[in-house]
């Protein structure tokens, strides 16, 4: 098959395929400085859209509002508001992951960047998105108030 008829039939049938469910989005990049992606926390059988609701079947499931920090923009701003779980394990807090976590007085909400072992235990290294540099300190997981499974804006 020569080369200009396989892109033919490729965009023939990617076309079809973003044609054929409504539902799914497809990000598109060509040169990014991407993030790790949060974890699935919430399946889509569990959520139900209807034209007055959404109803989400999630246990325990909490909310918060976001304090404009700048620090996770653009993917939290003042306006957004958070649900969140409380993780019960370290295990279900995977790199990627927002959480929120105790520190100083303060709740603070960052993306886990990294997931690691010391004499303490177990630790994440956090990161605003917008931030230049990692938090500088090791969040340990008694400090976590909550891990991010949706944004509202």
């Amino acid at each position: 098959m020569n080369k200009k008829l396989f892109l033919v039939v490729f965009l023939i049938a990617f076309a079809l395929l973003i044609i054929s469910n409504n539902n799914i989005r497809y990000p598109f990049s060509i040169d990014s400085n991407s993030v790790d992606s949060p974890s699935n926390a919430i399946d889509s059988e569990d959520l139900h859209v209807f034209s007055d609701k959404v109803v989400i079947e999630k246990e325990d499931l909490i909310w918060a509002k976001i304090k404009d920090t700048h620090s996770m923009e653009p993917v939290l701003n003042s306006d957004s508001i958070t649900l969140e779980v409380v993780p019960t394990t370290p295990s279900d807090i995977q790199k990627g992951d927002i959480i929120s976590y105790l520190h100083d007085s303060l709740i603070i909400i960052h993306r886990v960047i990294l997931i690691g072992e010391d004499e303490y235990g177990w630790y994440a290294i956090t990161k605003g998105d917008n931030n230049q540099e990692p938090d500088p300190y090791k969040v340990r997981f008694s400090q976590i108030k909550g891990l991010v499974v949706g944004i509202l804006y």
